[in-house]
Formats: structure tokens, sequence, C-alpha cells
């Protein structure tokens, strides 16, 4: 699939690692692939007990190795490198043995073999379909299960088992798993696809085949924070289980297949920053627990019970006409089953106690629609009458925007009780009305008014540039020197909760500092600017940077919120007056060309991560003249305090480095009054301009407040011309040691063949003497008495032993020859290999580092005020 291109600064983007998961206790080669990855140092987890390095020579693979503690789960991975460090992608912690797919397995003859019990990593092919076999045991209940968007694969899977014969047995084209039972001893095949045919790197997938413990569901679907309590699962192949039986006593089926159950007891954790990544379906915070059940046949997937926020009470059937007598505050567990089931319940409430009824079901990642009444019930004798108070549906808000889409179709209620009395909550399932479904479970919180709040951070792409341009893009937080960029924090609020909330940051390396932010009262988000300081080569006065931070800094934050309210009690109890939040992370998870016809695919995160640049400073700094030599630490810098109905003059200063020389239309944002403020110009020679406000018009409130300038510009950015240039320093020097190291070989050459002939007359030379020696010796011994001949033959001998000798020589030199000329033809072809390697990595890097026209976007540091209010005359 073509990415839609985003010409602003790179930013490093992480879009596959492959295999996308690996064993327990393994080692195992991951490549990686994305955009503007360029000099990859360190892939990082979010776990601590995996452990990566970076394999010499071959940029974008890493060596993997999985401790043997390691619990099984799906854990982020991303990438650092000159450019920051990545988005997350989901990287599987596996319990099985693990394979990788083998090419060529587009058809049943030449199906890959898996054993039972293993997992298989592959990419779908487009237009195609991947074969598997495996063999089974008449009665054995075999589950197929293919993973794929749950790991940030773009792959919706699709499964067919087929018998050795080629006919259908199976089939799932929404759910990614088969539940099959073997009738009879044999071989069995699985295909695999993604339903629309699309494949490629970003359509991977992990295929495992094996008799262990699946899950389906657990009841009850929550718990409270703390508490060991006894749950019962649902599932197949469970240990020592049995049948599932409902009320009606009917065994509970999904997708036509029995499921077994089995209790056990639970001890869940006192407190959560949330559930596991994998587990959130849903871009909205649901605090829980991943729970896996642990069999002798091995380690079931993850299930998410979630912390309920009161005593925990089971629907009793039949609730559907009189309604279940509850006492608020609980929360009540059930299920939307039967089709078309109706769920009431009854509680008595006194004039003016508020309570919230709230249904947790769409975020539990259930394909439902839940829908709440609420009623009063009045009695009339024997006769029952009811009055509707509300109809509650789905919330419609999203405070997340296009790219982190936040609405629920889980309805909430404030309900005040207008008299003593009783009343009446009826929650059904607006989806389903035919079809039964038992792992379609919900949460009923019928609780007292207790405001709260939960955050969720991201980094906002920059806007595409393009008129009407409806992009969502993959982005990370990366900072270079000089350059400012933001935050946005989103605040989901709970019961009526409407006080402002303090955001602060912890965690930023040295030299970078953020805008003290705030949420608003009764707002639900917030954008916090984050600033490096700029460049120690331009002589301004900055903040020292830490001397043993890598030239390529990435590190986590600590987003929190805090707040205060009404029902806090006061410091002077002892008690904090606060509450305290850390923020969730968020991440786009693929880039979508139009969100109006395609979703954006978003997902929570484990971690809120930044880079750092000690390499590239930014095209474009601007900052408030007495704020731009030297950045606050914190950002608590210089006050600007003007008093109200006056006017204001704020200098500014505009640093350009590189080719940026447009005008400059800067934009006042972040009070919601300077929306009306004329665009700010800036000559593009211009070092320098002024922020006019009149406050007589703008009427901003009294207090203190902050502002930011945003423009986007265009520009021609040179793509680390210093890799460029060292490249080709790097192939120079190759091509000189290639035509060295092949003069070496030509002389080597020579010096061979000197020896070769050398050898061949030394050997010529020791014949000959042999010979004349055997003809002395003959002659000698017949006439034994002839001196002459003895002498003769005594000196024809010690010729011989010189001649011989020579000839061994000759024969070493030779060889020593002949190994010189070897390793001198091995090195030369090495030089000319290096030679060629390297002027391809100066070409590619010279014309990576051509200047490119960008749009860019810009951000001025921070610049707070306080407004000081007019004196009463």
């Amino acid at each position: 699939m073509v990415q839609p291109v985003l010409a602003d600064l790179p930013v490093a983007r992480l879009l596959t690692i492959f295999p996308p998961g690996a064993g327990i206790g393994t080692t195992v080669e991951v490549s990686l692939s994305g955009v503007d990855l360029d000099d990859p140092d360190q892939i990082l987890f979010s776990i601590t007990n995996i452990a990566a390095v970076s394999k010499p020579g071959d940029p974008g693979k890493f060596v993997v190795t999985v401790a043997s503690n390691a619990a099984p789960g799906i854990c982020d991975v991303r990438c650092l490198g000159r450019f920051g460090i990545s988005n997350p992608r989901a990287f599987v912690i596996g319990d099985l043995p693990e394979l990788i797919e083998k090419d060529g397995n587009r058809t049943m003859a030449a199906a890959m073999e898996i054993p039972l019990g293993a997992t298989v990593n592959g990419h779908a092919d487009a237009s195609g379909t991947d074969f598997f076999k495996f063999s089974a045991k008449h009665g054995q209940r075999i589950l197929v299960e293919c993973a794929a968007k749950a790991l940030d694969s773009r792959m919706d899977a699709g499964l067919v088992l087929c018998a050795s014969s080629g006919r259908e047995l199976e089939r799932n084209r929404k759910g990614g798993l088969i539940d099959f039972t073997a009738k009879v001893d044999g071989q069995y095949f699985i295909k695999v696809h993604d339903l629309l045919f699309r494949g490629g790197t970003d359509y991977f997938y992990r295929l495992s085949i094996s008799a262990g413990p699946h899950i389906d569901f657990i009841f009850p679907p929550a718990g409270l924070p703390g508490t060991k309590s006894k749950y019962m699962v649902y599932g197949r192949n469970l240990r020592a289980a049995g049948l599932s039986d409902t009320a009606h006593g009917t065994p509970l089926t999904m997708d036509g297949k029995a499921l077994e159950q089995l209790e056990v007891e639970i001890e869940l954790p006192a407190g959560s920053m949330g559930c596991d990544r994998q587990l959130a379906l849903w871009n909205c915070v649901v605090d829980g627990y991943a729970y896996r059940l642990q069999t002798p046949q091995g380690v079931s997937n993850p299930i998410l019970l979630s912390f309920a926020t009161g005593p925990v009470v089971a629907e009793k059937e039949p609730n559907d006409k009189a309604g279940q007598i509850v006492s608020p505050p609980c929360e009540v567990v059930g299920q939307f089953y039967p089709a078309g089931d109706r769920d009431r319940f009854t509680f008595a409430a006194k004039k003016g106690e508020v309570y919230w009824a709230e249904v947790f079901s769409h975020r539990l990642g259930m394909a439902t629609g839940p829908f709440l009444l609420g009623q009063r019930v009045t009695s009339h004798g024997s006769e029952e009458k009811t009055a509707d108070l509300s109809e509650v549906y789905g919330s419609d808000s999203n405070i997340g925007g296009t790219e982190f889409k936040t609405s629920t179709l889980d309805p909430v209620w404030r309900f005040e009780a207008p008299e003593n009395g009783t009343y009446r909550v009826e929650v059904r399932d607006l989806f389903n009305q035919t079809q039964s479904d038992p792992s379609h479970l919900y949460r009923l919180s019928l609780r007292r008014e207790t405001p709260d709040f939960q955050l969720i951070a991201f980094w906002p792409a920059p806007n595409p540039g393009k008129k009407d341009a409806r992009e969502a893009h993959v982005w990370s937080g990366f900072l270079r020197r000089g350059e400012t960029i933001p935050l946005k924090v989103m605040a989901f609020r709970r019961d009526n909760f409407k006080s402002e909330i303090d955001i602060t940051i912890e965690g930023l390396p040295p030299g970078v500092s953020y805008s003290h932010t705030r949420i608003e009262a009764e707002k639900n988000s917030a954008i916090v600017l984050l600033t490096a300081a700029n460049p120690p080569s331009e002589g301004l006065s900055v903040l020292p940077l830490a001397t043993n931070l890598p030239v390529n800094w990435g590190g986590t934050l600590r987003i929190l919120g805090k707040a205060s309210t009404a029902r806090t009690p006061p410091a002077s109890q002892g008690v904090n007056p606060q509450l305290v939040r850390e923020a969730h992370g968020g991440t786009v998870v693929w880039d979508v060309t139009d969100y109006n016809t395609e979703s954006v695919p978003s997902r929570l995160t484990h971690e809120v991560v930044l880079g750092l640049s000690g390499q590239e400073a930014a095209p474009i700094s601007i900052a408030a003249e007495e704020e731009s030599d030297r950045l606050p630490k914190g950002g608590h810098g210089k006050v600007w305090e003007v008093k109200a109905g006056s006017k204001a003059h704020i200098p500014l200063r505009v640093i350009r480095r590189g080719d940026f020389t447009e005008g400059l239309k800067l934009k006042a944002v972040g009070i919601p009054a300077l929306d009306s403020l004329k665009e700010i110009e800036v000559d593009g020679k211009a070092t320098n301009g002024t922020v006019e406000l009149d406050l007589a018009q703008l009427k901003i409130p009294s207090g203190p407040c902050a502002f930011y300038l945003q423009t986007q510009t265009k520009g021609r950015y040179r793509n680390n011309p210093e890799a460029a240039q060292a490249a080709e320093s790097a192939a120079k020097e190759a091509a000189k040691a290639a035509t060295d190291m092949a003069a070496a070989a030509r002389q080597a050459s020579k010096t061979l063949g000197a020896a070769n002939k050398k050898a061949l007359d030394a050997e010529a030379m020791a014949k000959l003497v042999l010979d004349k020696l055997s003809k002395a010796k003959n002659a000698a011994e017949e006439e034994p008495d002839n001196q002459e001949l003895s002498a003769a033959s005594v000196v024809a001998e010690k010729q011989t032993v010189e001649a011989v000798g020579q000839a061994s020589a000759a024969s070493q030199a030779k060889a020593a020859a002949e190994r010189a000329s070897a390793e001198a033809s091995v090195k030369a072809k090495e030089a000319e290999a290096t030679k060629t390697a390297l002027a391809n990595r100066a070409k590619e890097l010279a014309e990576k580092a051509k200047p490119k026209e960008i749009t860019l976007t810009v951000y001025s540091a921070p610049i707070r005020l306080k407004i000081i209010p007019e004196e009463k005359k």
C-alpha cells in the first residue's frame, strides 16, 4: 500500500518489525522497515526483560533475546536513530515454539508443515493464499488462531480448514479463530489470506495451531481492585472443565461450538495504569487486569478483567419485567443474552440524591450498541406504573478529533431523584435482536457522583499543508535544537468533573523545557509545548546539555494531570486536596489518505516517549526576544505583565538556518480571544518581529495565560549532508584502497610467475644433477679402484644435495607466492566490493542530501502573559 507523503522534516516512523514476536527464552533476528529510520542505534521495548543489539554492518537488523522469566503478552517496540524515537509497533512474547513462514507455500502441494503446538510468523501475499498443514488425532480439539490486527498489522485474517482431499471443513472470516475437533487421524490443511486478498510487508500475521486453552469470556467481567474472588471462565480446552450451562439449561455456544467452563480464583491488583495494550480495543481508558489461564497444555489468550466502580452484583434472570432489586452504589454485571434480552434493575432513591448510571460494553471490545432507559416506578395497589425519565444512547463526543476517535456507543446518564421513590434502569443491546452471543457482556455502574478524570497524550502530526487535505499520519515526538513541538493532552471527565487540570511533565532531558499548561475548566484538551535549547554553536546563552547524553536521546516521559474537586477534603484535614492522574499514551497506527472514506486506526500505548537530536537544529526558531537566548527550566520564564485595556508590544526574535527564507505569517494560538488577531507578518530577511496586543479590543480575561505563534512555510531541506560528505570521503578512500589492492594483486601475480619459473628451473637442474649422480655412481661401482671416478661420484652427490635443496626452496617460495597471490586476489575482490558498496551508499546519501522542498510547520516558544485587571475608578 502506498503511504501518503508528509513533506515535513523527517521524523522516525516504524512501520514493521518482522518477525513480530519471539518465544520466551529464545533469540531471534528481526528486521525493521519504516520511514526516516536513519542510523538506527537501538530498539527499545516497553518491558525490561527483552534485550536487543544491532547487527554489525546490517542497518535495520537486530538480534533480540527474550529472557526465560518473561511473561507471555504483547509489548511496544520503538526504534531510536538520527531522527528520534519512533512510534511503537506491537511485539509478542509467545509461549510456543516459533517458526518463520517458508517461501513457495502457495498451494496445498507445497504447504508448509507445522507441528501441533507451534506459532508461525508470516506475510499475506497480494491475490494469494498461504497453505500450512498439521497432523491431528481422532477426538483432538484443535484451535487455529491467526493474530493480525491486534499486532498493528493491516491484515484482516481469513482462515479455511480443509481435509487432505481438499474438502472444506471449517471457515472463519471475522475472528481469526477456528475450533475444530478431528474425526479421524490424519493430516489437515489451513489456508490463510487477507479477506480482501491484499498483501505485502504490512500484512503480517502469527498463526498458532495447538490443543491449548482459549478463553472466550469471563463472568463476571469486572471486580474491585485489590480483591480476590471466584470467576467463571468460559472457553475451549480448559483444564478439568465440563460443558457450560446457563440458567435455561442450554449449553453455551460460540459460532456453533460448545463452550467449556472452569471456576477459578483470581486476585486483582490494587491498581493499574490500564490493561495490557492489546486489550485496549477502544481509544478510551478502561483500567483493568489481563488474565491468562495457566494449564499443562499451555497459557491461554489474555482476557480483560476491568476494574469495577463499586460492589459487584451479578444479574439474575428473569429480570426483564419486574426488575432485579439492587442497592446503589453498586455495579451490576450481565450479558446481552439471549437475543433480544432486556435486563431491568430497580432501586430506591431519596429526593435530591444523585447517581450516575453508566454502561461499559462497547469500550470492553464488545460488538454491542447498548441502550439505557431510566424510569420512575409507582404502585397503585397491585398495579405498577412506569414513567420514562430518559432514553440514553452512546456519546458522539470525540475529543481526539480525526486522529484519535474517542466516541463510544456506551451510554451514561446523570440521574437526580425528583422525589423519594422507586426507580428502574433498563439496558439492552440495539445491535443484536436476532443472534445470541453469550460473550456480549456489560457492566452497569450505578454510583454516587464521584468527579474524576483520566488523560491520554499523543503527538499530533503536522498539517499536511494541502488545501482540503484529509490525511492522518503516524507521528512521534522529536525535538531538534531550537525547536518547539506540540503535545496534545486529552481529558476524559467523569461525573461532572469540571475543574481545570494543571499539566506537568517529568523525565525531560537537560536543555528541554515545556510550557506551563492547564486544561481549562469544562474543556477537554490542551496543547503542551516542548522546546529544545538553541545550538551552542550560535553563541547564545543556553542551558548546558548533559555531556553524557548520546547523540540521539530517547526517553520516557510522565505526563501528570493535577486537579482539585469540590468533594476533595481540604489540606487542613491532612489529606492531599488534589487528584493526580498520569496520562496514557496514544498513537495513530497507519497513515490514512482520506479519513472521510477510511477510519483512522489508532490505539493506546504503554508509554509516552520523546526523542532529542544532538545533531540537527530546527530550520526556524521563534521566541519572544527575552526568551530566545535562554530557555526557562520547566517553562517558567519571563511573564509579560499587561494591564487590561492597554496595548502590549512583544518583540520577537526569528532565527533562520538553511534555505528557509520565505516571509512568515504567524497566527496566535492558545487563547480563544486571540482568534480574531490578524496574522503577524515577518519578512523573509527579517530576524525580528512584534506581536501587538490591543487588550481593549481582544478582551483577554484577567490572570495568567499563555499563547504561541504558529505558521507554515516552504523551504529547501538537506537531509544529513554530513553523512553524505562522510560517505563520499569513505567511497574515495575505498576506491584508493581498491586500486592499491588491485596493484598489490597484480604484483603478487608477477611474483608468483617468477617463483613458478624459478621453481621449474630448479626442478630441471635437480633432475640433471640426479642423472649425473646416477651415472657417476654407476661408473664408480664398475671400477671401484678408479680414484677419479670415486671423486667424481662424491662431487656429483654434493651437487645433487645442493640442487635438491635449491629445488625445495624454490618450491616453498612458489607455495608462499601462491598463497600471497590468492590472499591479494581475495583482498582485491573484497576491496572492489567495498568500493562498489560505498560508492552506492555515497550515491544514495548524496541523492538523499540534495535540497528538497518541504512544507515546514513552525511553532514559537510559548509566550506567557499576566493580565492585570483595570483599577476601578
